[in-house]
């Protein structure tokens, strides 16, 4: 049973014989709906009129314009409905191969002589008016998808954010450290040589690691962290209120995660390895988010030039190193606080996991004025447990320890 009239695909009949435009429409007329034209002129006008074509069906011999003519103005046509619609070039008996072959050359979908059977010519109609609509059902759905994907805030790959919505939380977060006076860190991710794992193993396998790294760098996160996709071979992790050694502990968390991952996919090993940069700028009210980005992918660019599999970070300025002296013995009343040097060295000596050369009650008290200032900024929600931290570096006498001297800038990222 013919299709309803909504249904129906739209064919333009082009001819200059008005007996062969009704001829075709005997033959067409259940199947679709039918426009004529005399010749290659008024169906170009009716073309730029009527984007709901589906099939040009001309003649090649035609007074005005021809049908190689139309053939080449609908192909070279600005709109893609236009350009992509299905020609079917109908030639006389009179006309030779080399007519159609420069037709087929010119871009026609099919040809057919005249005089035509109605089988065959109902045949090439239906068959090309099918592949129209199937290729127009593709490119709707392809831009359906292009268009939720760039309203979405997901990868559909790997399930983590992807770069507009780490982007917005930069943009947050950055707003909030700026105002607050807080810290903020961002790691750029790059898998090392991916374009050559995606060629040599296939983009089953590069896929499949890119989810497995994603599921790792975002494992342990904490709540207010953001760890996103972004880019074809790249990753991103915002560390709101981290600190230069903070973040870098977390980058180098990630790399020996990485190592002892098993990349093994259909029973063969993958060798796999990041290069990360570590950004930390301090943080003022005239950094943006193009500039905090730009540092990552400098250092990212520097970690690529050295062979990857590395981490390239901001090196903290150093305090001049005074000569390292054996720390006498401490008398159990004797009251001592380390200065800023020696903080800032038993911070780092912590960080590599090394020997800290100044005792835990010196630290504690250069950093107390520290902890105080911060439970300050938090309505003092942790004055008890500042206060049993006093009260426990108080000497055995009950004196109060002494004021401690002002502590370097670096001490104070804690």
């Amino acid at each position: 049973m013919a299709d309803s009239t909504a249904d129906k695909p739209t064919i333009l009949v082009v001819d200059d014989s008005r007996l062969m435009r009704v001829a075709a429409r005997k033959i067409l007329k259940n199947d679709f709906e039918i426009i004529e034209a005399e010749d290659g002129e008024v169906a170009w006008d009716v073309l730029q009129s009527n984007p709901q074509i589906n099939l040009v069906m001309s003649d090649l011999s035609m007074p005005n314009l021809d049908g190689l003519g139309l053939l080449k103005k609908i192909r070279e046509s600005s709109e893609p409905h236009c350009r992509d619609l299905p020609v079917i070039i109908v030639t006389g008996a009179e006309d030779d191969d080399g007519s159609k072959t420069v037709a087929l050359s010119a871009g026609a979908s099919d040809f057919i002589t005249k005089p035509f059977e109605s089988v065959q010519l109902l045949a090439r109609a239906q068959a090309q008016a099918k592949q129209q609509r199937t290729q127009q059902a593709l490119q709707d759905s392809e831009a359906s998808k292009q268009q939720l994907e760039e309203h979405s805030n997901i990868d559909p790959l790997t399930g983590l954010a992807n770069q507009r919505a780490f982007n917005e939380a930069v943009e947050e977060s950055l707003s909030y450290a700026i105002r607050h006076k807080t810290e903020l860190a961002v790691l750029v991710v790059r898998v090392d040589k991916y374009k050559v794992l995606f060629l040599r193993r296939g983009k089953q396998t590069a896929e499949e690691v890119l989810r497995r790294i994603a599921q790792l760098l975002n494992a342990g996160r904490r709540r207010e962290d953001t760890v996103a996709r972004s880019g074809l071979d790249n990753f991103s992790i915002l560390l709101p209120s981290a600190n230069p050694i903070g973040a870098r502990r977390v980058a180098e968390q990630l790399q020996l995660a990485i190592k002892e991952q098993d990349f093994t996919i259909d029973g063969e090993a993958v060798p796999v390895s990041l290069t990360i940069a570590v950004s930390s700028p301090p943080i003022h009210a005239h950094v943006d988010r193009t500039q905090l980005l730009a540092d990552a992918e400098e250092k990212l660019k520097v970690g690529q030039q050295a062979g990857g599999d590395c981490i390239q970070h901001a090196t903290p300025e150093t305090t001049p190193q005074q000569p390292v002296e054996k720390p006498a013995a401490i008398e159990p009343e004797a009251v001592t606080v380390a200065t800023g040097a020696e903080v800032h060295r038993a911070l780092e000596a912590l960080a590599r996991a090394d020997t800290v050369e100044v005792s835990a009650d010196a630290l504690a008290r250069a950093v107390l004025p520290i902890l105080e200032a911060w439970d300050q900024s938090r309505e003092n929600s942790h004055s008890a447990l500042l206060a049993e931290l006093r009260k426990a570096l108080q000497p055995s006498g009950g004196t109060q320890p002494a004021t401690p001297p002002a502590a370097d800038t670096t001490a104070q990222s804690v």
